[in-house]
């Protein structure tokens, strides 16, 4: 309880204060210093959408998925639900595009870091909860929920693109985790942690896989989505009934190709070489 109630107050403190309290960066568990922070709270009084506003935005496009289903991503499948942050997959009508939600960030020069998410997974089945980084189809590692798998409560998996040689699945690039006794219906932190030789995994702070294969090397955007195709070998679907993501925080501490190393030094040295926060 008390580890809980400390890393509240952190994420409390850095929500109110933001990066003015910090400066030098953030240091996380690892040892590993991060130069800024995107911190959204999605059970802030001001409301889910209000906690966007400033560093993400609401996708609204078509994406064609060959002879599956479009994808269509609606503002309308973003919204305030249960004090936090809905994402969802509109029951389907049985044709025409599958009405999807996702959210990312208005940055793309995000280069390594821990990116973190509180949430609970969809429980209708024939839907994908994403949350990864993305600048491209072989510069992104994925964390993915499927609601169809049969223990989807306590299964995820994790990917550093491209996942298919020939296709067929790299088992160098993928990781399917069975995490015994996770209950991923009940909030739990998931985790990514983009470092330049390996992309590591972790839930509720354990690590739960490392992959060292295709680890990006290009600034990225962070992306969380729930979608369908009705694929019938991954997503299935698309669900009968609204299929719904609830997320009340991302914490996302990193580099980017835009504060370089010397002028994070000097931005540090004139607030006073204060002390890192940690994260």
């Amino acid at each position: 309880m008390f580890g809980l109630i400390a890393t509240l107050a952190l994420f409390t403190l850095h929500f109110q204060t933001g990066r003015a309290a910090c400066e030098c960066g953030y240091i996380d568990s690892q040892g590993h210093v991060w130069r800024e922070a995107l911190v959204a709270n999605f059970t802030q009084s001001a409301g889910a959408l209000a906690a966007l506003k400033k560093d993400w935005q609401i996708s609204n496009w078509d994406i064609p998925q060959g002879s599956n289903k479009v994808i269509r991503y609606t503002p309308n499948n973003v919204f305030q639900h249960n004090d936090a942050l809905g994402i969802k997959v509109s029951a389907y009508s049985g044709s025409g595009p599958v009405n999807s939600g996702e959210i990312t960030t208005l940055r793309s020069d995000i280069k390594y870091g821990t990116f973190r998410m509180r949430a609970v997974v969809p429980t209708v089945p024939g839907v994908v909860f994403g949350f990864f980084t993305y600048i491209s189809e072989t510069q992104e590692q994925d964390i993915e929920f499927l609601s169809s798998d049969p223990n989807y409560y306590q299964t995820v998996h994790y990917t550093n693109q491209p996942g298919l040689i020939n296709g067929d699945v790299d088992p160098a690039a993928t990781r399917d985790v069975v995490v015994p006794g996770a209950d991923f219906t009940a909030y739990g932190e998931h985790r990514i942690d983009w470092l330049p030789t390996a992309s590591k995994y972790f839930y509720n702070r354990a690590q739960t896989a490392s992959i060292t294969k295709n680890v990006p090397t290009t600034s990225s955007s962070i992306i969380l989505n729930v979608w369908s195709n009705g694929d019938s070998l991954f997503s299935k679907g698309p669900p009968k009934a609204d299929s719904i993501a609830t997320v009340q925080w991302v914490q996302l501490y990193f580099n980017s190709t835009t504060l370089a190393e010397p002028a994070f030094k000097t931005a540090c040295k004139n607030a006073g070489n204060i002390p890192k926060c940690i994260i």
